[in-house]
């Protein structure tokens, strides 16, 4: 099968961003295990980790599916602006709706994807948490900690901006504690309220995803804890994987804009 390959998240800084392939479907295939065969296929030839699916429903309205190569993503933020960009690219569309609620905007080079924000609420951080990060083999332990409401939804571990970048950056996070006691997702995070400047990492190693170079869904989640924490809506994001990742991030009363670069690599 026909798909294109677009790389998000990237910039003229050296991030990388994340790849995905995107396919248009002529007509709409409804069964999960046909379309994950696909993924997994796509991902044995060109290594890509996700895979999209597009079928125009009506005019601007598209519905698009995204797989890793074992299951169905529910949110994914790279592939829905893959996606995006697919259709800009092919079509003189300037606003789509993606998904009946998700609205997508062409700014040239970027994509503009509008997510529905989830609230984050702050706890205590738990035990296992206070010991399943390490630099040099010393506990790293977070200023302060969130939750998202659905059990397998985003855990938040926020670290003091004074902790340097580079230690930031290389911090460890073990694993098999975290799928040992938790079915969230982790991201942690810095945020340099001066410069309004945020940086993140994103593991989900219970979904297979040992540290994600670049995410934009969490960021319905990170937005709310910003906004909530220092009544900030708007800044810059550098997720500091191997890879890295960049995005522009404006957090409204009931969603946030990513804005992100998508570029096609082969179209």
């Amino acid at each position: 099968m026909d798909y294109d390959l677009i790389r998000v998240f990237n910039n003229d800084d050296g991030a990388q961003g994340n790849q995905s392939a995107v396919v248009t479907l002529k007509k709409k295939i409804t069964g999960v295990d046909e379309l994950s065969h696909i993924a997994t296929n796509i991902y044995k030839e060109k290594s890509v980790a996700t895979s999209c699916f597009i079928i125009n429903e009506d005019n601007e309205q598209f519905e698009v599916r995204c797989f890793n190569r074992d299951s169905e993503i529910q949110c994914c933020g790279h592939g829905l602006i893959a996606a995006a960009k697919v259709i800009f690219s092919r079509s003189k569309l300037i606003n789509i709706v993606l998904n009946r609620n998700i609205a997508a905007v062409n700014k040239d080079d970027e994509i503009e994807l509008s997510l529905p924000r989830i609230s984050a609420k702050v706890c205590e951080t738990a035990d296992w948490a206070n010991k399943a990060m390490t630099y040099g083999g010393e506990c790293l332990l977070p200023n302060q900690t969130a939750i998202s409401e659905k059990l397998d939804g985003y855990l938040l571990f926020e670290f003091n901006p004074n902790l340097s970048l580079d230690v930031f950056s290389e911090l460890l996070l073990d694993l098999n504690t975290v799928c040992e006691s938790t079915k969230r997702a982790i991201v942690i995070i810095q945020f340099d309220e001066e410069n309004r400047h945020l940086y993140t990492r994103y593991f989900a190693p219970q979904y297979g995803v040992k540290e994600d170079s670049a995410t934009g869904s969490v960021m319905r989640f990170v937005g709310d804890y910003i906004m909530q924490t220092y009544n900030i809506a708007e800044y810059q994001v550098n997720q500091c994987s191997k890879e890295g990742g960049y995005m522009k991030i404006k957090c409204r009363e009931k969603d946030v804009l990513i804005t992100a670069n998508a570029t096609i690599e082969s179209f």
